[in-house]
């Protein structure tokens, strides 16, 4: 379980992320907001970066750092000039390595090749294969299904059910709902750096409706007194 109390991140004087005391049971957990939310912030904040010093962030009572988490960013760093398979090497120590050769029949990363040739899709698969190669039992994955065709994507669904199944904790933001709706054991809508609701499986009725509210009304309100041109 993981157990957040008194979290805060601020630019300057303006409060980004506030969550005075919140957990995440064991399973898989899917963060979902609009932009400017605070779901990146967030993910960075229970990595280590960020917070407040008076927060307390805690695995199983054990506070949460690179030992115990992994961390997929949104953005990631490539070194220009190196392969794919160099850049796992600098995760091979990790008890996941082994995993890697099987892992990549299903994913397909052209480990030989120059990342700067890889898409986008192909660099968010190498990111994970990393994430993966440490083997942590907290995993933060901030927008892992960003360029990913179909059929990458349901890879990556398998993969983390696998990890939950292996009693690995998953943190998951996406832009995309659909995937989360089927996936998580638990969606936390974040609005303004706050959380507002949770939504169980099989209980995610209201969820769209909740993360659009503002945004319809603003919406409805603005077309409502919107003049078209006359023909």
């Amino acid at each position: 379980m993981i157990t957040v109390a008194d979290l805060r991140c601020a630019y300057g004087d303006k409060t980004v992320l506030y969550v005075p005391d919140y957990t995440f049971a064991p399973g898989i957990h899917g963060i979902v907001g609009l932009n400017g939310a605070g779901k990146s912030t967030l993910l960075n904040a229970l990595y280590g970066f960020g917070r407040n010093a008076e927060a307390r962030v805690e695995w199983n009572g054990t506070a949460m750092a690179h030992t115990n988490t992994a961390f997929q960013e949104a953005e990631n760093y490539f070194h220009p000039g190196i392969t794919g398979r160099e850049y796992l090497e600098l995760f091979m120590n990790g008890l996941g390595a082994k995993d890697v050769p099987v892992l990549n029949q299903l994913l397909e990363v052209p480990l030989d090749a120059l990342i700067t040739t890889y898409s986008t899709g192909m660099k968010r698969k190498l990111a994970l294969l990393g994430a993966l190669c440490l083997d942590r039992e907290v995993l933060l994955l901030d927008e892992p299904m960003n360029g990913l065709d179909l059929a990458s994507v349901r890879v990556l669904e398998a993969v983390i059910k696998r990890l939950a199944e292996r009693g690995r904790t998953v943190v998951i933001t996406s832009h995309v709902l659909g995937p989360l709706v089927t996936l998580c054991d638990r969606i936390h809508l974040l609005q303004h750096g706050r959380f507002t609701r949770v939504f169980e499986r099989g209980s995610t009725e209201g969820l769209e409706g909740a993360l659009f509210a503002e945004l319809d009304e603003r919406t409805g309100r603005l077309i409502g007194s919107w003049h078209a041109p006359r023909a």
